[in-house]
């Protein structure tokens, strides 16, 4: 069901080119609000995402897997129960500086 619901968020984004959808991210994380800066999203169906890097000018493909760990924790993240240490030392996540701020912008 989150799979479903994150899919049709990113499919409302610029498309342009069929089956491509982009969506630029602004940095944020609950410690520290908005963060200056954006990155940007691509999403071409399946269940990955490419999310591209400052620091080495490429693209950081995500897998719809490790972001629902996320979302399974994140009303306790949002609550400050859970820290983003706890995400990425205990749920394994290695990509928290794309899949937070995904999750603060959209609608899932």
């Amino acid at each position: 069901m989150f799979r479903s619901r994150l899919k049709a968020e990113l499919v409302k984004e610029a498309q342009p080119e069929p089956g491509v959808y982009i969506l630029g991210v602004s940095k944020w994380s609950q410690h520290s609000g908005d963060i200056p800066g954006w990155f940007t999203l691509i999403y071409r169906g399946g269940d990955t995402l490419a999310c591209d890097t400052a620091t080495t000018n490429g693209w950081r493909s995500i897998a719809f897997a490790e972001v629902a760990r996320v979302y399974d924790v994140w009303q306790d993240y949002r609550a400050g129960r859970r820290g983003r240490s706890f995400i990425a030392h205990d749920l394994g996540v290695q990509n928290t500086t794309w899949i937070i701020p995904l999750l603060s912008v959209t609608r899932v």
